[in-house]
């Protein structure tokens, strides 16, 4: 069936070598905010192929878009709109949907330049030269002017009464019939009650439907060259009907299974657990906060929301001032109590709850964590969107914004008003409370369409990259968990079956708290070996740092030049069409700061109140101490990259205060992670082989995901490989070259050495910077072993994107051979560290690598 739907038919047309499919055009791409998605880029290219068709007017005039929720079906609409108008000549649209919720969010995509969600470039719309203005209007003009858009925005039910009772200066149909008009219908499946409805009787609701579907028929015949545009994530193409009126007229399709495995959307995880609300919210409180915390290790500014979801509006209220009761009273042994439960409880290591409490065991201040929760959960940040109070704009706008930085809310409280509308990037976690044993597949279908919203991923900035895609689902690390939606609900059976059932109708992949489990054991017979049995591996000792190695900046690796470059300017002469960007060429310039300006910024993070930076700087006896001495504050120099022709004197005092806050966000995530580590030695001491080195075990998601080759681990079977002392290695692309490196030199190295076995290193052996604290795991160890000598060399193979910000790593190897200060400690055998350069899949690297691989190991 789906291959005779009318996208299927265009790619078949887009596959044959005798067609030219059409590129998005520049106009469009330069004028809209956000870069397009491939998914996004393909749906746009398919319409403008419609369009272009000698047929447009008869045979794509009507065009649905079945989009998944949360794959930017609004960003293709921004697209339709200026194609329309650019080679349609195409200046009046109307846009219509069932709720006022999501007008007023349209408002904001398509006309509010203020607004954080406004779909068009910032500075304006600008095609051939022209400023293109868009204005919302109630009726369209008679003689609308040059470089306009007229848009009209409506519900459904507020454009058929206008037009089913015409009112002086409104919308007629009349007033329509010489005026060629776009309609363009959100979430569509609101106007198909008459199609879907077959025989049976319909209620009072359909029947009102009915006559919507009526009017927009109507409008579109009017006149030959209107278009009537849906956009909709909800269509049930199995139903005969729907499927014999769409079948022309889906010129893309891109369904939310697609999204999901094209690693789009958050990974979906059912949490089901039977605990009383008290104990659920406060776990999921936890889990938010757990979130908070690894994002905010890992440079990521993230706030995530929960949302506790009710099925009766008292229940609701009555769960929300339980919930603040809970976190006001909160206290530190309390918390310990939780998290030791927690600890017996969850005792599976790929568990999620076990990461969590082990998090809270091992690495954070309770104190702190119990201060942070009362800071972050309160009445001010938790909202109740069941009130009738809620109607208001204001609290419009604070569940429409939840990813602004200033927005302020954690935590909301719901029973059914958030399904359909609701555009929200950093919700995380759904909790069910107060929820029966048995739900109606009406209920659970409703969830679905919930958790749908929900898993709309959360791009974030990592290692200078920001992503709109995962990046972890094949990788062992904590950052999985803001990548993942985790819906809370109850262990029951017949509910859960029910769900699973509307998750599956809805095409949403979701999975239980758990990951396929590769393991990698050694040989039986390396084990028996004398290497293996008596052998040692050498890491370097560490020390305690004090406080009083941490007496100035020097000593948190935070850098006192600053640098930094300032946003580029737009210059425009009033009456003139030429820009000049200003941002071509730059200069730098040093950044005056005036203290009232630092002061602001050290008022407006919290990490920055004395009596927390106390903590982590001991050496400070003041605040003023930590401002004025040239050990910190006092020693900073901020550069400034400007655009010719503009001056550091040039900036405002907000633009200079937004400067000084994205230094001290650098200085306290460096102040972090570098307060109280352990600094390395020169004094390398063995380690017996089985206590370092034993079977392992890496965690896999079975989700798919498009990721890089180089990035996804898969097992490789290596029994017959002698000299690698597992039985299989599970390595990404890079590593696993890396491996048929070495076996190409082996020969080599047994006629050289007696002893020749690669090691896989899996977070086992440490070594840490001499007189530094920055400490990492070399992925392979190659022991050699000759009459003379044992040599322990390291290997790390490494991604192009890593090259820059780990070259330290390959520094500190390199010098292992040429540092006289370094001493191994060993019993009657000499023992020599060897650091090889990074293998890397960059050519001339590679050459490098294989040149230093050769030289040191088997020299002529």
């Amino acid at each position: 069936m789906s291959n005779e739907i009318l996208h299927s038919r265009i790619q078949d047309r887009f596959n044959d070598i005798f067609e030219n499919p059409p590129e998005v055009p520049f106009y469009i791409k330069d004028n809209l905010k956000h870069n397009l998605r491939p998914y996004q880029e393909q749906a746009l290219r398919q319409f403008i192929y419609t369009q272009r068709s000698d047929t447009a007017d008869i045979a794509f005039n009507h065009l649905l878009f079945h989009m998944a929720t949360g794959s930017g079906k609004t960003l293709v609409l921004a697209g339709t709109i200026l194609f329309l108008f650019k080679e349609k000549g195409h200046q009046n649209f109307i846009f219509f949907v069932n709720s006022d919720a999501i007008i007023k969010k349209t408002y904001d995509n398509l006309t509010n330049t203020g607004s954080s969600k406004y779909l068009f470039r910032k500075d304006g719309i600008v095609i051939d030269g022209e400023q293109i203005t868009i204005q919302v209007v109630d009726v369209f003009p008679a003689n609308p002017a040059e470089n306009t858009i007229y848009l009209k925005l409506t519900t459904i039910q507020k454009l058929h009464m206008d037009l089913t009772n015409p009112r002086e200066n409104g919308l007629t149909y009349e007033s329509l019939e010489n005026t060629k008009i776009v309609l363009l219908a959100d979430e569509a499946h609101h106007i198909n009650v008459l199609t879907r409805s077959d025989k049976r009787k319909l209620n009072t609701k359909e029947k009102q439907e009915r006559t919507w579907e009526y009017t927009v028929s109507k409008l579109l015949r009017l006149n030959q060259e209107n278009r009537l545009l849906e956009f909709t994530a909800t269509i049930d193409l199995t139903k005969d009907a729907l499927f014999h009126k769409y079948s022309d007229k889906i010129v893309y399709q891109y369904d939310l299974k697609r999204f999901m495995t094209d690693g789009y959307s958050k990974n979906v995880v059912l949490l089901r657990a039977n605990e009383d609300d008290e104990k659920k919210m406060l776990h999921a409180m936890l889990l938010s906060q757990y979130r908070k915390y690894i994002a905010k290790e890992n440079g990521i500014d993230l706030k995530p929301i929960i949302l506790f979801k009710s099925n009766k509006i008292a229940i609701s209220k009555n769960a929300n001032q339980n919930f603040l009761s809970l976190v006001e009273n909160l206290t530190v042994s309390q918390l310990e109590k939780i998290i030791q439960n927690g600890l017996s409880v969850f005792q599976n290591k790929l568990s999620i709850w076990h990461k969590m409490f082990q998090f809270y065991a091992k690495n954070v201040n309770l104190n702190q964590v119990v201060r942070d929760l009362q800071w972050d959960f309160t009445k001010e940040t938790v909202l109740n969107a069941n009130d009738q109070s809620f109607l208001s704009e204001s609290n419009a706008i604070l569940l429409n914004t939840l990813e602004d930085p200033d927005n302020p809310i954690r935590a909301i409280f719901a029973v059914a008003k958030l399904n359909e509308g609701w555009d929200v990037l950093n919700l995380f976690d759904i909790v069910r409370i107060s929820e029966g044993a048995t739900s109606t597949k009406t209920t659970t279908d409703s969830e679905a369409q919930l958790i749908g919203r929900g898993a709309r991923y959360y791009p974030f900035e990592y290692k200078g990259e920001k992503s709109y895609q995962r990046r972890f689902d094949d990788i062992a690390s904590d950052l999985k968990v803001i990548e993942t939606l985790h819906y809370h609900t109850i262990n029951e059976n017949a509910y859960i079956k029910n769900l699973e059932k509307s998750l599956e109708s809805a095409n949403i992949q979701v999975k239980e708290d758990k990951y396929e489990r590769l393991e990698a054991k050694v040989k039986p017979k390396i084990r028996k070996l004398e290497f293996f049995k008596n052998g040692k591996i050498y890491i370097n000792k560490v020390v305690p740092t004090t406080a009083e190695d941490y007496k100035s900046f020097k000593n948190y690796n935070v850098s006192t030049t600053f640098e930094i470059d300032f946003e580029s300017y737009i210059e425009k002469r009033f009456g003139s069409k030429v820009e000049t960007h200003s941002g071509t060429k730059r200069h730098e310039e040093q950044l005056v700061i005036s203290k009232p300006i630092l002061q602001k910024a050290i008022q407006r993070n919290k990490f920055y109140r004395f009596d927390n930076l106390k903590q982590y700087v001991p050496s400070i006896s003041s605040m003023k101490h930590f401002i004025e001495s040239p050990n910190f504050l006092g020693g900073v120099t901020i550069i400034l990259s400007l655009p010719v022709g503009i001056s550091e004197k040039d900036l405002s005092p907000r633009e200079k205060l937004k400067i000084v806050e994205r230094f001290l966000a650098y200085a306290e995530k460096n102040i972090r992670n570098n307060f109280m580590k352990e600094r390395g030695t020169p004094i390398f001491e063995g380690v017996s082989f089985p206590e370092l080195i034993d079977d392992y075990v890496v965690e896999i998601s079975k989700v798919s995901n498009s990721i890089q080759v180089n990035e996804v681990k898969n097992p490789r079977n290596m029994r017959d490989h002698d000299w690698y002392i597992y039985d299989k290695a599970i390595v990404n692309g890079l590593e696993n070259d890396m491996l048929d490196f070495i076996n190409n030199y082996i020969d080599e190295l047994k006629e050289r050495y007696n002893d020749v076995y690669l090691i896989r290193n899996e977070r086992k052996v440490k070594i840490v910077e001499i007189d530094g604290t920055r400490g990492f795991m070399p992925d392979f160890l190659l022991y050699l072993k000759d009459d003379q000598c044992t040599y322990q060399v390291f290997l790390e193979p490494k991604g192009k994107n890593l090259l820059e910000q780990d070259k330290w790593k390959q520094e500190f190897l390199l010098s292992l051979s040429e540092n006289p200060n370094i001493e191994i400690l060993t019993e009657n055998e000499k023992v020599r560290l060897l650091g090889i350069k990074f293998y890397t899949d960059v050519s001339e690297l590679k050459n490098e690598f294989r040149e230093d691989f050769k030289n040191k190991l088997i020299p002529n």
